[in-house]
């Protein structure tokens, strides 16, 4: 399963490695502010990374071993707690992507399920089984249309609890 996490890079490589994570077809993502500095006396604009020295990558550590991501080049390593790596939450990914502008944050949005959608839940009793999505139940639930005893019943699950189904 694809989480995000967080890469430690070399200094001032972050586009590098974006662009070789890239390449390797990971998802990526490195918030770019703008910074107003003045240089040898003159005012200029450059676009520096939020995070100096980090970048958000997007990856199944089971398909994509964390041997690989090392090598790459301009990455040192994926940051970690103990032996394992952290794993960043999607919801913080979206909101940064949301509070800078990024353009993939729409195609991210256009991802979510639509009405008569299929999709499969993940987690709980139900987890498994195949539903439809019906509507969006505030901002963290949806309603799912669910096949039961040969009846449709109608259940309100959490966001985090299924995945739409890729046809």
């Amino acid at each position: 399963m694809q989480h995000w996490y967080l890469a430690h890079c070399r200094p001032r490589e972050e586009e590098r490695a974006l662009l070789n994570l890239d390449n390797q077809h990971i998802e990526t993502f490195c918030p770019f502010i703008e910074v107003r500095k003045i240089v040898r006396g003159k005012r200029v604009i450059r676009n520096e990374a939020l995070f100096p020295g980090y970048v958000f990558l997007r990856t199944d550590l089971e398909v994509t071993s964390c041997a690989t991501l090392r090598s790459t080049r301009g990455i040192r390593n994926l940051v970690r707690f103990g032996e394992l790596p952290c794993v960043v939450p999607e919801a913080l990914i979206l909101d940064l992507m949301c509070r800078t502008g990024d353009q993939r944050l729409s195609e991210r949005l256009s991802d979510l399920p639509k009405c008569g959608d299929k999709v499969v839940i993940k987690d709980g009793p139900f987890a498994g089984m195949e539903a439809i999505y019906q509507e969006a139940d505030g901002d963290s639930r949806a309603m799912l249309l669910l096949t039961l005893l040969q009846s449709q019943t109608r259940a309100s699950f959490a966001n985090t609890d299924y995945r739409r189904l890729d046809e």
